[in-house]
């Protein structure tokens, strides 16, 4: 073998590897993709707690507007068609 051969075997030999720092690039690549797909599990987890928490707030809100509603008809029963100062209790 010449000494064009041995180039062309040392250049194959190396063409089998990745050089360490393609390796370290590599690395860092899937790390951060490990990372944003932890925090993407997280703010999923997160949304479904929100998502929870938005409907049970619904809920209260049809509780007290039922409440309001009930309260309103009974002031009414009571009172007639009047205005009512919130503040005072003043009826007008």
């Amino acid at each position: 073998m010449g000494r064009f051969s041995y180039i062309f075997i040392a250049n194959k030999v190396m063409a089998n590897q990745l050089t360490p720092e393609e390796l370290q690039q590599i690395n860092f690549v899937k790390q951060d993709a490990l990372e944003v797909a932890s925090s993407l599990g997280e703010l999923s987890y997160q949304k479904m707690v929100l998502e929870l928490e938005i409907e049970k707030q619904k809920i209260l809100i049809k509780d007290i507007k039922s409440r309001e509603n009930l309260l309103f008809e009974e002031l009414k029963s009571k009172y007639g068609s009047v205005s009512i100062n919130i503040e005072t209790g003043e009826i007008s």
